[in-house]
């Protein structure tokens, strides 16, 4: 039977990868997405396009949002494609991984 669990084949040091933006504020800070509460970007620039309630990331005309979609590898299940936007600036073209407002990611030091 086959799996349907996606296999990392990424194999530099995870203390060398950058951390992935937030889904919500857009950085790149240690914390996780279900709970953060900001309401602009990490830099204050603009508002934030969604608000997450509960552990789900909705816009803030109630629209559910994919949050695989907002992950580096995207969501590959087309059935809801018009969850398929950006929880960073509402684009259909990207998720928050790519988002222009997002904040450029750098590599950890490895200790």
């Amino acid at each position: 039977m086959g799996s349907n669990k996606k296999v990392c084949t990424d194999r530099t040091p995870l203390t060398s990868r950058p951390l992935p933006c937030c889904a919500v504020c857009l950085g790149h800070n240690p914390h996780r997405t279900i709970e953060c509460v900001a309401t602009h970007t990490r830099d204050k620039q603009h508002e934030s396009f969604m608000e997450r309630i509960r552990k789900g990331l909705w816009t803030k005309d109630r629209k559910q949002l994919c949050t695989a979609w907002q992950r580096e590898e995207g969501c590959m299940v087309p059935c809801h494609d018009a969850r398929h936007i950006c929880s960073g600036c509402g684009a259909s073209s990207h998720g928050a991984q790519k988002c222009p407002r997002a904040q450029k990611a750098e590599p950890t030091n490895a200790v």
